[in-house]
Parts: structure tokens; sequence; C-alpha cells
């Protein structure tokens, strides 16, 4: 059986997406916060952060369950 943590180490999406959530995604909800402003880039590239851990996440749960059958 294969720990979490060798996995996390195999998928540098994971990482990718993180960084581009926390990054993006801090700068995005500061800006909306303070000034009440929209900005598009940050928003997009948090979306796109969040978009790459979804699809990692999803391949691993269907990569477990093929195998189990």
């Amino acid at each position: 059986m294969e720990s979490k943590i060798s996995w996390f180490m195999k998928n540098p999406a994971i990482y990718l997406g993180a960084v581009l959530l926390f990054i993006f995604g801090s700068q995005f909800y500061l800006g909306y916060a303070q000034g009440r402003k929209f900005y598009v880039l940050e928003f997009v590239f948090s979306i796109i952060g969040l978009i790459m851990i979804l699809m990692s996440i999803i391949t691993k749960i269907s990569n477990k369950k093929s195998k189990s059958t």
C-alpha cells in the first residue's frame, strides 16, 4: 500500500495547484476585501490552481477504484 506522503511527492500538479491557489487566491481575496475590486487575473489563476488540485485528487480516487475491482 502506498503512503499518502509518497503519493503527494509523485504528483507535482498538487504542489503547483496549491501554490497558485494560495498566492493568487489570497491576492484576489485581499484585493476584493479591501477595495471591492475584482481582479480577473488573480481569480483565473486561483481557479486554475483549484482545478489542478481537484483533478489530481479525482484521478487518484478513480485509479484506486479501478484497482480494487
